[in-house]
């Protein structure tokens, strides 16, 4: 359609011009008549390759813009037009280049000579009718020069506009490999990155149990904490398996590796989407719960606690059954991890310390502690 418009500009330009040489008298041999005919062969022409664009018509054809034949009708349209117009035929023969131009990045080098052919064929066609019509009017050895210049016009348009083809290709297939480059690149780019999230994710990854091992934890908790506000809480717990060395020692080390395996998918499904669980070393976990209260926060320990308990490694020895101490805090508003991270190791030691399989909560305050034993019961440390 932008190509059609060019075409139609270019004829109503050239209309234009033909209707102010008219009113000012410039054209003796050119008729108001001859002048109407030319513009509605103008419109018919533009209209029915307006027509077959918007039909869709065109599309099934190898160039959808109808290139060679909007030329071949220009050229045959403005031979019309110069044989009208004898005594500006010399400066009108530039039609025929400026039609030339139109094709020069679409059409192919023998189609460039079919139109160069047809341009010199038309205006030899006009040097015809004028000698057989108007003999005493012609001046031949002027229009033979004229045509012969044409025809040196057109072949040079031709070769240019061939190398021009020829070029504009080659940068098409150019920039169709660069494009090509540049998506392998960007999917390389892609899997790259997904190799390195990959890498990132097992580096983080405790190899055995498959949850976060010390230092992601650390890293991802002081990310989360550094989020929060005043007054926003988060719990931090400290948790041991009971008498783990004694399960190495007596079923083995492949046994203690099921005993963790379990006791960590048992503690996710007791988690929210939110927590982070880590693997802080041997048989000690860590496990943060952002936003979460005192009250929330031993609910959750005691809810771990319990399902371990109540689990039984059948496959290690029929009816076995562990148990976990827990030691849990809230994070202080301006204090380290560590600091935390080391009240809750103090809650666990007096887990531990008072029998083991229990949960104790150390408050941000200085004094105050309180523990849930077996039967959950809340008491004073």
């Amino acid at each position: 359609m932008k190509r059609l418009g060019i075409s139609a500009l270019s004829h109503g330009m050239l209309l234009l011009i033909l209707a102010l040489a008219l009113s000012l008298d410039l054209l003796t041999d050119f008729s108001l008549l001859s002048f109407v005919l030319l513009t509605f062969s103008a419109m018919a022409t533009q209209g029915a390759f307006w027509l077959l664009f918007h039909c869709r018509i065109n599309l099934r054809f190898k160039d959808p813009s109808l290139t060679l034949m909007q030329m071949a009708v220009a050229i045959i349209w403005f031979s019309i037009l110069i044989s009208q117009l004898p005594e500006i035929r010399g400066s009108l023969t530039l039609l025929y280049i400026m039609v030339m131009l139109f094709g020069i990045f679409q059409i192919s080098m023998f189609e460039f000579a079919f139109v160069g052919l047809l341009s010199l064929v038309c205006f030899g066609g006009v040097i015809a009718s004028d000698l057989y019509f108007h003999p005493e009017e012609i001046n031949l050895k002027l229009s033979l020069v004229q045509w012969l210049i044409l025809a040196s016009a057109q072949t040079w348009i031709a070769l240019f506009g061939s190398y021009v083809r020829r070029l504009s290709e080659r940068l098409k297939r150019q920039r169709s490999v660069l494009r090509h480059s540049n998506h392998k690149m960007q999917r390389a780019n892609e899997e790259l990155e997904q190799a390195m999230e990959q890498l990132d994710e097992i580096a983080g990854t405790d190899e055995l149990t498959g949850v976060l091992n010390r230092r992601r934890f650390f890293e991802e908790s002081r990310l989360r904490l550094a989020g929060t506000d005043e007054y926003q809480s988060s719990a931090l717990c400290m948790i041991d398996l009971d008498h783990f060395k004694r399960v190495n020692d007596r079923f083995g080390h492949q046994a203690g590796d099921l005993v963790l395996e379990r006791f960590c998918q048992i503690t996710r499904e007791c988690l929210r989407g939110s927590d982070l669980f880590g693997r802080y070393g041997g048989e000690e976990f860590i496990l943060l719960l952002p936003q979460t209260n005192q009250e929330s926060g031993v609910q959750i320990a005691e809810r771990i606690r319990l399902a371990f308990e109540q689990y039984t490694f059948d496959s290690i020895e029929p009816g076995l059954r562990l148990s976990a101490s827990i030691g849990a805090t809230l994070h202080r508003w301006g204090e380290t991890l560590e600091e935390t991270l080391k009240r809750a190791d103090k809650a666990l030691y007096q887990a531990k310390s008072f029998g083991r399989n229990q949960t104790i909560y150390i408050s941000g305050a200085q004094s105050s502690s309180r523990t849930l034993d077996n039967a959950g019961k809340t008491a004073k440390d």
